[in-house]
């Protein structure tokens, strides 16, 4: 008897080290260009008033998904801003510049000659951190995403009828609360923020620099900057995987957010998977020492 031949060797395509952040940064990017389209529309259209005032919430205006939808990308920046990305961008390019990095960089050296270059063009740390604030205020934000989260993983083996009365009633406060806050300045904010950090991770991902500072990742070469504020390797990590996570949620709420009692498909793994870990990541948030600040703590150039 002939057996039959073996199955064909099973080929697995090499996973990036940093894919889940790359991944969430081209799907900021992406949506950020499709919503800021639509809101310039909108304002070039004579629609400016409905950013003139903050009115109580009521009935969504058509605007507010593109609002909702370009909280989502807001909220990733805001977390990448967390992790110190955007600040260990401008000390490492302002090292490079002041002749501290002797060691070469092949070409990362050009990438960081650009970025210190157009420094001048950028929104600043304070500008960018009151831009958080105002659409991203944690006192409020936190608690607001956390009944959604809850909600979304409630349903994950299927829901009744209270449990989506539940997630419509949480999906209604976040979004009238977003759909406040996010107002085009932020949007077309948003959109240069996710910009720059797409410009960022293009020099700070590289191997050779990583040399330069001794460190063996990326999250150790973030974790340097974020020491002063009780920061390592792990928490860096963590505000990465809890702005991907985060992201996912709220363009989930982009797309449903005011519909009556929205059933949620216990198969969507992905986003009841993101919901658990924002809830995860934002627990271990809490146990952590956060309150402890200090001054940002200075890159160490080797040798």
């Amino acid at each position: 008897m002939r057996l039959a031949p073996p199955p064909p060797d099973l080929r697995l395509a090499p996973r990036h080290e940093h894919d889940g952040l790359l991944r969430a940064l081209s799907l900021a990017q992406s949506v950020l260009g499709r919503e800021s389209a639509v809101i310039a529309a909108a304002l070039a259209g004579g629609d400016a008033l409905w950013d003139s005032i903050d009115l109580p919430a009521g009935s969504p205006a058509p605007q507010d998904r593109s609002r909702l939808a370009a909280a989502a990308p807001l909220y990733f920046a805001s977390e990448l801003e967390d992790a110190g990305l955007l600040a260990t961008a401008e000390q490492v390019a302002g090292l490079f510049a002041s002749g501290a990095i002797v060691q070469p960089l092949g070409p990362v050296a050009r990438q960081l000659n650009d970025f210190w270059r157009a420094r001048r063009e950028r929104l600043t740390a304070g500008e960018r951190a009151a831009i958080f604030a105002r659409a991203i205020e944690p006192r409020a934000f936190v608690p607001q995403m956390s009944a959604l989260c809850e909600a979304i993983v409630a349903q994950a083996d299927g829901g009744d009828l209270r449990e989506r009365v539940v997630l419509e009633a949480a999906a209604d406060t976040l979004g009238a609360f977003l759909s406040q806050r996010v107002d085009p300045m932020a949007a077309m904010a948003s959109r240069e923020i996710v910009e720059t950090i797409n410009l960022a991770l293009g020099f700070l991902r590289d191997r050779m620099l990583h040399a330069a500072f001794g460190v063996q990742s990326l999250w150790q070469l973030l974790a340097i900057t974020s020491q002063g504020q009780g920061g390592d390797a792990s928490r860096v990590q963590r505000h990465v995987d809890q702005g991907r996570s985060g992201q996912a949620v709220l363009l989930w709420l982009a797309a449903h957010a005011f519909e009556p009692a929205p059933l949620l498909d216990p198969g969507d793994l992905a986003l009841i998977g993101a919901a658990q870990r924002w809830l995860a990541g934002s627990a271990v948030a809490r146990g952590e020492t956060a309150s402890a600040t200090g001054p940002v703590a200075a890159l160490p150039v080797e040798a």
